[in-house]
C-alpha cells in the first residue's frame, strides 16, 4: 500500500470508494456517476480484471485477495467512506453450481461482511445474480444485521425500459448503511441518470414480445456471459437457451466463395440476401437472426442510451468463421469504447470472460437511485438491525 496513512474523514469532502470483488470497475463507474468521489484502492485477484481495473485507475494499490487483508490497515490508510462490492455469484447464479453462498466461491461474502464491520463505511453497495434471493439473501441480510447494518434490496433487468440494454441480465442489488442513520437523507447528494428521449419510446412489439420477456415492444438479445467465448455452449445452462455467441454469428450470413474480391457491399446471392461484405456495412439490416427474431429495436434502443453505435456482432475466428466480438460484448454492457478491449495484453478468452463477470453500470446507478430515494424497493425488502 502506497496511499498516505492520514486520510481522515472529513466532512463534506468527496466520497473515499473501496472496491472489493472489484471485476472491471462497473459499480465504481456507477457509484461515481452517483456520488462522485474516487477509488482510494481495491481488491481483486483475477489477473486480468486487475489489469482493467488498474489501466482506469491508474497508482489505485490493489489489496489482492480479499481473503488475506488487514482490514484495520485498510481503515488506518484508506478510510473509506463507501464500499462496492459484486462478489461471486458462481456458486449462487442458475448457470453455476447452485449450492448457495456458502460454496467455494460464493463464500467471499462473509470476507466482504467482515471488511464492513472493521471499516464502518457510510454506505454499501452490493451487487450479484437475482438467484441470491433463494440462495443466500438470508445469510447477507442476517450478517448485515449482525454489524448494526440495515440494508434495502431489488432486482432489476438490464432490459427493463427504465435502463435499456438489449440483454435481460437479472440482477440483484442491495444498499447498507448504519442502523442509526436516516435512511431519508441517504440519496441526497445522488446524481439521477438522464436517459435520452429517444431512448424512452419504445418501438411498436410485434407479435411474442411479452413472450420473451421483453415486456416493453423488444426483443432482447442472450446476456454476455462468462461462457462466451467457448463455441457449442447451448448446453451450459442446462436449459435450451441460446448463449450469445451462437446468436449472434446468426446474424450475418454464411461466408461463401463470393464473399472474395468480386463479391462488393451492393451484391446479392440468388435469394436477395445481401454477400457478407455488404452485410457488413449493413448492421441496420443483420439484426435478425435465422429463426425470424428481430433484435433491431433493442440494438437501436441501446444506441440511444449509450450515445454511440453498436460494434459490428462478429469477428473472424482463426479458421475463417465468424465469432462473436469482444466489442459488441463490451458494448451490450454498456461500457465506454475500449473499456476492457483496449487494454493491452488480454487475450480474446479472457476479454469475453471479463466483460460476461462485470456489472452494467447504467443497471446500478438506476438500482441504487431507487434504493437510496426508497424508490421501488418492496417493504419486505428491508433488513432491520432491530
Amino acid at each position: 500500500m502506497t496511499q498516505p496513512a492520514d486520510m481522515r474523514r472529513v466532512p463534506g469532502s468527496p466520497p473515499r470508494l473501496l472496491a472489493l470483488c472489484a471485476g472491471y470497475g462497473g459499480l465504481e463507474i456507477a457509484l461515481r456517476a452517483g456520488l462522485g468521489g474516487q477509488v482510494v484502492a481495491y481488491a481483486e485477484n483475477d489477473p486480468h480484471a486487475a489489469q482493467v481495473f488498474a489501466a482506469h485507475h491508474p497508482g489505485v494499490p490493489n489489496l489482492g485477495d480479499i481473503t488475506a487483508v488487514d482490514w484495520t490497515r485498510v481503515r488506518e490508510t484508506f478510510a473509506p467512506d463507501v464500499i462496492g462490492a459484486g462478489f461471486p455469484c458462481r456458486n449462487i447464479s442458475n448457470a453455476g453450481r447452485r449450492d448457495g453462498i456458502n460454496g467455494k466461491w460464493s463464500r467471499v461474502w462473509k470476507n466482504v461482511a467482515e471488511a464492513v464491520r472493521h471499516l464502518r463505511p457510510r454506505l454499501v453497495f452490493l451487487e450479484n445474480v437475482a438467484a441470491l434471493r433463494s440462495r443466500g439473501l438470508d445469510v447477507v441480510a442476517q450478517d448485515l444485521a449482525a454489524i448494526g447494518y440495515d440494508a434495502r434490496w431489488t432486482c432489476l433487468r438490464a432490459g427493463d425500459p427504465e435502463i435499456g440494454a438489449p440483454h435481460p441480465r437479472d440482477r440483484w442489488f442491495a444498499i447498507a448503511h448504519p442502523a442509526d442513520a436516516d435512511p431519508h437523507h441517504l440519496g441526497r447528494n445522488w446524481r439521477p441518470r438522464h436517459l435520452p428521449e429517444t431512448a424512452r419510446r419504445d418501438e411498436p412489439a410485434h407479435r411474442g414480445d411479452q413472450a420473451s420477456g421483453a415486456g416493453a415492444g423488444v426483443r432482447l438479445l442472450p446476456t454476455p456471459a462468462a461462457r462466451d467465448w467457448k463455441s457449442g455452449a447451448s448446453n451450459l445452462l442446462g436449459r435450451n437457451a441460446r448463449p450469445l455467441n451462437e446468436v449472434v454469428v446468426n446474424l450475418l450470413p454464411t461466408p461463401k466463395a463470393s464473399d472474395g474480391p468480386h463479391g462488393g457491399p451492393n451484391q446479392r446471392d440468388a435469394s436477395g440476401r445481401y454477400y457478407l461484405p455488404g452485410q457488413a456495412v449493413r448492421l441496420d439490416e443483420c439484426w435478425v437472426a435465422t429463426d425470424g427474431t428481430d433484435y433491431g429495436p433493442a440494438i437501436r434502443r441501446w444506441e440511444a442510451v449509450t450515445g454511440r453505435p453498436a460494434p459490428c456482432p462478429t469477428e473472424p475466428g482463426t479458421r475463417g468463421n465468424r465469432r462473436l466480438s469482444p466489442a459488441f460484448a463490451e458494448w451490450m454492457m454498456g461500457l465506454p469504447a475500449g473499456w476492457v478491449t483496449a487494454v493491452p495484453g488480454i487475450p480474446r478468452k479472457e476479454q469475453l470472460r471479463t466483460i460476461g463477470n462485470g456489472v452494467v453500470p447504467q443497471q446500478a446507478h438506476h438500482a441504487y437511485q431507487l434504493l437510496l430515494n426508497n424508490g421501488q424497493a418492496h417493504p419486505q425488502q428491508e433488513a432491520n438491525a432491530a
